[in-house]
Order: C-alpha cells, then sequence, then structure tokens
C-alpha cells in the first residue's frame, strides 16, 4: 500500500509535488538553445495552432470575443475552428501567447507549461493507482520527456496536449476493476472525457476506446451490474453537458455545410509504428517500450489482476499503432475512423498504460530490494537519455528553422535574408507579421463547393486558398473587425468578378455595397468562397455569423455545467472530500 499524506501532517502541497520544480527546470534547459537563439521551431502544423491562438490572443487583449467564428486567424476569413477543435485548450494557449508577447517566447513557455501538466497528471495517475510516493515522482518527471510530449516542441502535434492529460483516463479504468463497491465515480469519468474532448478529440476518443475495454472487463467481475451501467450513462450524460459547447460547434459546422475534414492519409500503414525504420528522436519511443516490458516480465507471475490488465492494454495499444495491423485496408473498409490520420497515435495510450503498470510493479514488495534498486536505477537513466534526447533535438531544430519542409505551404527554398527575417518576426511582438510571411493554407473545416468530389484534386483546396489569401492579383482590401462584424473595402478600377477570402457557411450572413449578399455556387471553384462582383470605384463587404438557436442554447448548457461542477469541486475541497 502507499503511504498516505494524512499520515505525514508536516509534509505541504509544495513538498509532495517538489518534483514539478525538477520538470520545470529541465525543461527550461532543454528549451535553452532556442532561447540563446531567438529562434521559433516551426513544424507540420506550426502555422495552423499559430493562426488559432493568435485569434484567441487578440480577442482577449481587443476584449472581443467570438465564439463560433475566429475574426482574426488566417487574415479575418471567419472560419470556423477552435469551436470544434480543443475550445478549452486554445483558449488557453491563446492566453500563453499573450502572455508571452512573441512565439519564440511563447514555445518556451508553452513546453515548460505542457511538461508541468503531464508530470502533474501522471503522478496523479500513480497515486490513484497505489504506486509509492517516491516512484510516482521518479516516473512523472520522466513522462514529459517521452516522444508523444515532446512532439509538440518539435512538430507543433496538438496531440500532446492530449497526451499529457491522458493518465487521468488510467484512473477511471483502474477504478472500475479495483473498486467492486463504488467502481464508477460519475464526477470522475465525466470530467476527465470532458476534459480530453476540450482539448483533443482525437486524444479523447482513444481514451474511451481504452476506458470500453476496462469496462467490459469490469461487467465479468463486479456483483451489481446494473448498477455499474446506470452510473456509466449518468457520466455520459453529465459529459453531453459539459461538451455542449463542443456539440455546439459541429453542429454549426457541420450541419447544412460540406466541409472538407483533416487532411487524409493515403498510405496509412507507412503512418504506422515500425521498429524497422525508426529515425532520430522516435527512438525513445522503441526505449521506454523495451524498458517497460523488461520491468513488467520481471515480476509477471506476481503482479496483481489489475496491473496485468494495465500492462496487456498498453501492449495492446502498441499493436494496435503497429504495422502489424493492415492499416490501409482498415481505412478503405471503414472510411469514417479514418479521422484518426496516424495509427502511430495509439502508441500514446500504450505508453501511458505500460508506465502506470510499471509503478504499479515497483511499489511492490515482490521483487526484493535488490531488483526494485536496479530498476529503479534504469528508470533514472531513462530519464537522463530521454532528457538528452529532448535538449538535442531542440538545438538541432533551432538551427533550421523548419522542423519539416512540409511546414510552409507552398513549399520553397528561402534565402538566407528571408530566414534571418523569419526568425526577426516570429521573435518580435507583432504576433500577426510572421504568419503572413510564412504561410500555409490549411484549409481544415472550410465549407466545399456542392460539386467537390473525394476524389478531386487533394491539393486543389490549398492551391485556391493560398491563392486567395496570399497571392491575389486583385485590389489592396482594407479590413476591420467591430464587435459583431467584419469590413472589407477596396477600390474597383474597373467592374468585374472578385474573390473575397471569406468563409461562407451556410449561417454567414453578408452585405454587398448595402445590398444583402446572396451567396452562388461557383462550379470553378473548390471552397466555398465568397465570389462578388466588384463595380468601379468604392466597395463595401459586410459580413458575420448567426449561430443557430440550438447552439446558443448549448453554449450555455456548457457554461452552466462547468459553473457546477466548480462548485461542487470546491464544496467537496471544504469538505475534505475523496469522491473524486
Amino acid at each position: 500500500m502507499s503511504e498516505s499524506p494524512a499520515q505525514h501532517p508536516g509534509r505541504t502541497w509544495l513538498w509532495q509535488h517538489a518534483f514539478l520544480l525538477i520538470v520545470i527546470a529541465l525543461s527550461f534547459l532543454a528549451a535553452l538553445p532556442q532561447l540563446t537563439s531567438h529562434s521559433v521551431i516551426l513544424g507540420v502544423d506550426g502555422l495552423f495552432h499559430f493562426n488559432r491562438f493568435y485569434d484567441v490572443a487578440t480577442q482577449l487583449k481587443q476584449l472581443n470575443f467570438h465564439y463560433f467564428v475566429a475574426p482574426y486567424e488566417y487574415q479575418g476569413m471567419g472560419r470556423m475552428v477552435n469551436a470544434i477543435y480543443g475550445p478549452f485548450a486554445a483558449g488557453f494557449n491563446g492566453a500563453l501567447l499573450l502572455l508571452a508577447g512573441n512565439y519564440v517566447k511563447y514555445q518556451v513557455l508553452s513546453r515548460v507549461v505542457l511538461s508541468a501538466v503531464a508530470a502533474e497528471c501522471m503522478y496523479v495517475a500513480l497515486r490513484r493507482c497505489r504506486v509509492t510516493n517516491l516512484t510516482a515522482q521518479a516516473i512523472a518527471i520522466l513522462y514529459p520527456f517521452t516522444y508523444q510530449i515532446i512532439m509538440w516542441n518539435i512538430r507543433q502535434s496538438f496531440m500532446s496536449w492530449g497526451a499529457a492529460l491522458m493518465p487521468l483516463g488510467v484512473i477511471v479504468g483502474v477504478r472500475m476493476i479495483e473498486n467492486r463497491e463504488h467502481p464508477v465515480n460519475v464526477w470522475q469519468m465525466a470530467i476527465v472525457m470532458a476534459l480530453l474532448t476540450q482539448t483533443h478529440l482525437i486524444s479523447a476518443a482513444q481514451i474511451a476506446l481504452m476506458l470500453f475495454v476496462y469496462a467490459i472487463i469490469a461487467l465479468f467481475r463486479l456483483p451489481n451490474r446494473r448498477d455499474f451501467l446506470l452510473k456509466i450513462g449518468q457520466a455520459i450524460l453529465l459529459y453531453l453537458v459539459l461538451c455542449a459547447n463542443v456539440i455546439a460547434g459541429m453542429v454549426e459546422v457541420f450541419m447544412g455545410n460540406r466541409i472538407l475534414g483533416v487532411g487524409q492519409v493515403k498510405d496509412p500503414s507507412r503512418k504506422a509504428f515500425n521498429v524497422l525504420v525508426l529515425h532520430r528522436s522516435r527512438y525513445l519511443i522503441l526505449v521506454v517500450l523495451v524498458a517497460s516490458v523488461i520491468i513488467l516480465l520481471i515480476g509477471w507471475r506476481k503482479l496483481s489482476f489489475s496491473t496485468k490488465v494495465t500492462a496487456s492494454l498498453g501492449a495492446g495499444f502498441y499493436v494496435i499503432s503497429s504495422v502489424l495491423l493492415p492499416w490501409n485496408a482498415i481505412f478503405h473498409l471503414l472510411p469514417a475512423i479514418s479521422f484518426i490520420q496516424f495509427p502511430s497515435r495509439f502508441m500514446a495510450v500504450g505508453t501511458v498504460l505500460l508506465l502506470v503498470a510499471d509503478g504499479q510493479l515497483l511499489s511492490t514488495t515482490i521483487l526484493g530490494r535488490g531488483w526494485n534498486g536496479l530498476l529503479r536505477l534504469g528508470i533514472a537513466g531513462l530519464g537522463v537519455l530521454l532528457i538528452a534526447v529532448n535538449g538535442y533535438s531542440t538545438l538541432r531544430h533551432t538551427q533550421q528553422l523548419f522542423a519539416v519542409p512540409r511546414a510552409i505551404y507552398p513549399a520553397r527554398t528561402y534565402s538566407a535574408k528571408e530566414l534571418e527575417n523569419l526568425r526577426t518576426a516570429f521573435n518580435s511582438s507583432n504576433l500577426a507579421k510572421p504568419l503572413t510571411l510564412a504561410t500555409k493554407s490549411t484549409p481544415d473545416y472550410l465549407p466545399l463547393q456542392p460539386n467537390y468530389k473525394p476524389t478531386d484534386n487533394v491539393f486543389a483546396a490549398y492551391e485556391e486558398l493560398d491563392h486567395v489569401l496570399y497571392h491575389r492579383n486583385g485590389p489592396h482590401l482594407y479590413q476591420t473587425i467591430g464587435r459583431q462584424t467584419t469590413t472589407l473595402r477596396w477600390t474597383g478600377t474597373k467592374a468585374q468578378s472578385l474573390t473575397l477570402p471569406v468563409a461562407m457557411y451556410r449561417n454567414t450572413q453578408a452585405t454587398l455595397n448595402r445590398h444583402a449578399f446572396q451567396y452562388r455556387n461557383n462550379p470553378k471553384q473548390t471552397l466555398r468562397l465568397a465570389t462578388v462582383q466588384s463595380r468601379a470605384g468604392q466597395n463595401t463587404f459586410t459580413f458575420h455569423y448567426q449561430p443557430r438557436l440550438l447552439s446558443r442554447l448549448l453554449l450555455w448548457v456548457a457554461t452552466l455545467g462547468w459553473i457546477g461542477t466548480l462548485v461542487w469541486w470546491w464544496r467537496s475541497r471544504l469538505t475534505n472530500s475523496k469522491k473524486f
């Protein structure tokens, strides 16, 4: 059994969480090459997320709040992204960007914060799974430097933010098979899944799959199955309340619109975990996997049933993430699951489960002091290796600016002067400027023309958006963003057809030169952008988004749900309740 804090009343929260200071210090040290070189690391999704966070930062700075559309990102074209793509995480990162003041400082700050969140979540999960304090702290220090977390630093993979919260999901799963009297805490399950959904939807889907397996196993072991299923049903209802804002975003985006989803992967098997083609920082995956398997195999026979389930699930997720499954055939037969894009993403859950199982084993006495001491020493050595690789990756990527060639679109070679201008822009307090110097016309969640076919050129939308946003040949547009509307003004030299950088969703309403604008489909376009008849002289185009009544009600449901949750949490703290 793990030691209880009640047995040591002199230990404060800060004493028990001193490991966070170590994590923060190590994360900061790993980021030093970036600070000293004043260089941003631009990964494949960097510009997409920078645009999202810039929008939130500007809304906060100007106190001009819009939930469904982003009035500032991608030159204020009125697109919807944050409403369905991790709204809580987008708001949090936008606040970090505003606090940091530029993108280089933001990347360092977000790295440190993400590491602290990942470490704390892992620590809480390990302690709830009866892992001793010292072992829990050691593994919590190690976790922020594993592959799925550091991918935020190198490639701006948002999966890292979901992975940071994943250990909380393991608490819910382990409880199902360990706590026979109260296998489900309704509040706990709903809040954990809601936080994941508000951060990264694919991460939430993976944890839901993991909990489904735990629940199936629990059904065969619990005496009161009816109460177990009833509690899960209640948790799902509460979860829907807490995620009503995400549902509202999906209603607005997908109802009445043909939407271009995330980029489709043509050969998913190449994006699966394959030990034969690992390179660079991906060796960390293999190191953690091999170390965990060795630790668990040494004491497998004496492990508890719960630990065996957790370890087996972890290994199972690694198998799912690998080339052992025919992913090309699976994507072809079940196109609905193609939203996961990369099968290797399942490694994140596998790593969390294996580390929790490792901690449970090291907290027992079944191996004796000799084995436990040796394994703890091995964990310390692994931690040093992970941190060293993290620092090296930072140093290498700050020297080349672009972590991968696909960081910009269209891909081209930058001159030495252009690269220096980019470094200067990303290090300046002008948050808008670098987003126009280095562009990536990511068209995710933009509305499509009704004649668009999935078999069409996948890059047609990229090319079209890139041309309309960044390489227009028409007149210069002057933009004004108000409290409810966005206005474009320009001077036309002649009467002509003009495509504006405005996303025309079903509920986007507009006026052209003070007359109601009726959108007409343009078969020559891929995206549903506003095409207007410009006249000679002054022109004005004003647009705003009018959400459905249902969506506005859902926002209120979510708001009241989270207020109620905070009140419940505060009352639980005051009464020293351990219900969560």
